[in-house]
């Protein structure tokens, strides 16, 4: 695993690799979310002025090419420092431009909140870690020349784990044997000088579709797609962990949008442990994405917030057929939030059926 401590994110070694000129100091960015439910909203940058929060490093050399990326979102706390780091790794073989490079040729990701950074402290004290990995929700998108670069993405996990930093080692934390760990999501950007951070609208999207669903939202009727996009991961999968626990994630989106990927999504995450009960109403965590980005939703609906409540019951599950289905339906009620601030008096009832696919994740924990 990549280390992106704030000492040593840009001095990495590659060996013989040969390094092309190419670094990228951004004029532009930040790395948005919530952790458990706290919202932080923090810039590009460092405490130091002469540094930036964005490199871009293209190496080329032995039959591949690779682009690192690191963002570092870094400022003075209260009680020290505060902040984000993200570390990206692509890679493929041949020797490619910057503009050849894509968001499916993502082999690493790191993703790093701050916990506790003493002033006058070389590193963190703790950070909370999680990895592309355990990812529930992840995006990248690129948009690279030598002359400017972008990214920015969303990334979603319940997995972000709370280590203790020793000489640049990472020490997990337990409590009675298990990881101390909580749910949080990132929302990120970054643009070399003159580069456009906007999201891309419109245009074809090239997609295999999953399954569909149907449903309400208030008095409003939605019809949505589960799919698998072109470099990309499935909308509706399944992962599996250790301990029996198994999370189901279906994922729909609008052919009637004005923003297929981003806007009028319907997302649905049901966690179980054991065999899984069908025809019986179990907890679920809902959202629906009224306006979003490539990032994390500027206004949504979700189950988690004020009144807001959601129960699925699995019609019909098979896990160990050659191609695994799903066939749900889930209803209750969905509150309004914007940014990170919850709408009083707003919350909708919902609806929706649905039949998908589903994809194996693998074991994300």
């Amino acid at each position: 695993m990549r280390d992106i401590s704030l000492a040593c994110a840009m001095t990495l070694a590659f060996g013989a690799a040969l390094v092309l000129p190419v670094t990228a100091q951004a004029q532009t960015g930040q790395i948005a979310g919530n952790i458990d439910g706290v919202p932080f909203d923090h810039p590009l940058g460092t405490p130091e002025p002469e540094e930036q929060g964005f490199f871009v490093r293209h190496y080329s050399g032995r039959g591949f090419t690779e682009l690192e990326m690191d963002l570092i979102a870094i400022g003075e706390g209260t009680s020290g420092l505060e902040g984000v780091m993200i570390g990206l790794s692509f890679d493929s073989d041949g020797d490619l431009d910057l503009s050849e490079f894509t968001a499916d040729m993502l082999f690493e990701a790191e993703f790093v909140l701050i916990e506790d950074w003493p002033d006058g402290q070389m590193d963190p004290s703790s950070i909370w870690l999680a990895d592309m990995d355990s990812a529930e929700e992840f995006d990248v998108v690129l948009a690279l020349d030598d002359d400017s670069q972008t990214v920015r993405g969303q990334f979603a996990s319940s997995r972000f784990c709370l280590h203790q930093v020793d000489d640049l080692d990472y020490v997990p934390v337990l409590e009675g044997g298990d990881m101390v760990c909580k749910a949080a999501v990132l929302d990120f950007a970054a643009a070399s000088d003159g580069a456009d951070t906007s999201a891309p609208t419109g245009g074809p999207v090239e997609v295999e579709v999953l399954g569909r669903m149907a449903g309400t939202v208030g008095t409003d009727a939605f019809e949505w797609l589960t799919i698998t996009r072109s470099g990309g991961q499935g909308t509706a999968s399944f992962a599996q962990a250790q301990d029996g626990t198994l999370r189901l994630r279906v994922q729909g989106h609008s052919p009637e949008s004005e923003n297929f990927l981003y806007q009028d999504v319907m997302s649905i995450n049901i966690w179980a442990h054991g065999d899984i009960p069908e025809n019986t109403p179990l907890p679920a965590e809902v959202m629906f994405a009224l306006e979003g980005t490539s990032g994390l939703p500027r206004v949504f609906y979700t189950s988690d917030e004020g009144a807001g409540e959601a129960l699925a019951v699995i019609r019909s599950i098979t896990l160990e057929d050659a191609r695994p289905e799903i066939e749900l339906e889930v209803s209750g009620t969905l509150c309004r939030v914007e940014g990170f601030t919850p709408i009083d008096g707003d919350c909708r009832m919902f609806n929706v059926t649905g039949q998908s696919e589903l994809l194996d994740d693998g074991d994300p924990f």
